[in-house]
């Protein structure tokens, strides 16, 4: 038995308890360490004094905790609304009754453990290399995406989260899914990458254009 398949095999409170607990910290992280009154500064020099925007950045601080207590919450939302989608997936194949949702909804936890590869980069990143910072670049950037091509000038901000999307830890998470549906749920090779390519990147293209839909009436 691989490392992998050992992980997928964990049970399924240990693997919530560790994505969750990973992404808290990766929070904790971003504004305990990474985000300080420097950072609201450079953001806001333009329209706010530094007196002013160390008192927004104070007010961000005491508001901190919300999300520490949404973070989990958000996660459950989005594991369970893949294994959903996935789950059609199984059920177009008619190999629903081989496969429980518990056991997908088990893969699309485990699997998550991608984005926190991509935090844990983006944390570095900034904590050794990008220097002198701002909230703006740390919003535009993300790990080994499509976005990193462009400056935050040369994109407009409908294209910036689609841009972020297309990168290789989402990718990597692609094939992790179908390892999964193989490995653990028993679904041939075939069907498991059919599956996610069939049920999973539709979503993920309605949910990206629902997003540019949002930012256009942010915008307007």
């Amino acid at each position: 038995m691989t490392l992998l398949l050992r992980y997928y095999n964990l049970n399924i409170f240990h693997l919530s308890l560790f994505i969750v607990l990973g992404n808290l910290i990766l929070v904790w992280l971003s504004k305990s360490v990474l985000i300080n009154e420097i950072v609201f500064y450079n953001a806001y020099s333009e329209q706010l004094t530094y007196d002013r925007a160390l008192q927004l950045f104070e007010d961000f601080q005491s508001i901190s905790w919300i999300s520490y207590v949404f973070s989990p919450l958000i996660l459950f939302i989005k594991f369970s609304l893949v294994s959903l989608v996935l789950y059609i997936g199984i059920i177009f194949k008619n190999i629903q009754y081989k496969v429980p949702l518990g056991s997908v909804f088990k893969i699309v936890t485990a699997s998550d453990v991608v984005f926190l590869l991509s935090g844990l980069s983006k944390f570095i990143w900034f904590y050794f290399f990008a220097g002198n910072y701002n909230l703006n670049d740390i919003g535009f950037f993300y790990p080994l995406s499509l976005i990193n091509i462009f400056k935050a000038a040369e994109v407009e901000k409908i294209w910036i989260y689609p841009m972020q999307t297309v990168n290789v830890y989402h990718l990597v998470y692609l094939v992790l899914l179908s390892y999964g549906l193989n490995n653990v749920c028993k679904i041939a090779k075939n069907d498991s990458d059919k599956i996610v390519l069939q049920s999973y990147l539709p979503a993920l293209i309605l949910w990206i254009t629902l997003i540019m839909f949002l930012t256009i009436d942010l915008m307007a």
